[in-house]
């Protein structure tokens, strides 16, 4: 017998777009993001072996009790080894793929750091990303970015209300636009974007007190 953990909060693509969707405080958005750029850094870098996700997005990211994700859907992952990053048929959401990994076939870990760049923009605008030849979710912050201005007629209203609110959002869309550069040597690694979620984390809290 298998016997998993309860989630009893569903996914977090259940709490950003479901029927019954609730109120959702920055701060937990913040915790979210935090909490599953821990768990893809300890993937790639903590566990026994390298993983590969390879499928990450919100609908993969469960929640317990307390909002805690959990990352889930690993049917990618198992079919790419160490030794053969290469696969023949892409497989995955197209809304949050690499366009690298989509052109080349080549998954690699920094394909999983440009996915979750794509959910860092989804927490912070709860605006679905779409597939097409420019994405609108990712395209208009990354105009918006290129010009160096703030993205804050992009942020969820409900999230957007104080100063300190918009220095939070104004950070997690810079993380975001690093994550979704096509340069993929340019982007950070999970452990960086994972240290710098911490520390806004902790700065957010010292900010509550």
């Amino acid at each position: 017998m298998l016997v998993f953990e309860l989630v009893c909060n569903g996914t977090v693509n259940d709490i950003l777009h479901g029927g019954n969707k609730a109120p959702l405080k920055l701060d937990l958005r913040l915790i979210i993001a935090a909490e599953s750029a821990q768990g893809l850094a300890y993937l790639h870098s903590q566990a026994h072996m390298k993983i590969w996700h390879g499928s990450f997005q919100p609908a993969n990211i469960l929640l317990d009790q307390n909002f805690m994700p959990k990352i889930a859907g690993f049917g990618i992952s198992r079919l790419i080894t160490e030794d053969k990053e290469h696969t023949c048929n892409v497989i995955g959401d197209l809304s949050y793929m690499d366009p690298v990994y989509l052109e080349t076939g080549l998954l690699t870990l920094k394909s999983d750091v440009y996915s979750f760049g794509v959910v860092i923009l989804e927490l912070i605008s709860r605006n679905k990303p779409t597939h097409s030849v420019n994405n609108r979710l990712v395209r208009r912050f990354l105009e918006v970015h290129k010009e160096g201005k703030k993205a804050t007629e992009l942020f969820d209203k409900e999230i957007a209300v104080t100063m300190a609110d918009l220095e939070i959002l104004d950070c997690l869309a810079v993380i975001a636009v690093e994550c979704l550069n096509l340069d993929v040597d340019q982007r950070p690694t999970m452990t960086d974007v994972a240290e710098r979620l911490l520390m806004l984390n902790r700065s957010r809290r010292s900010q509550a007190v």
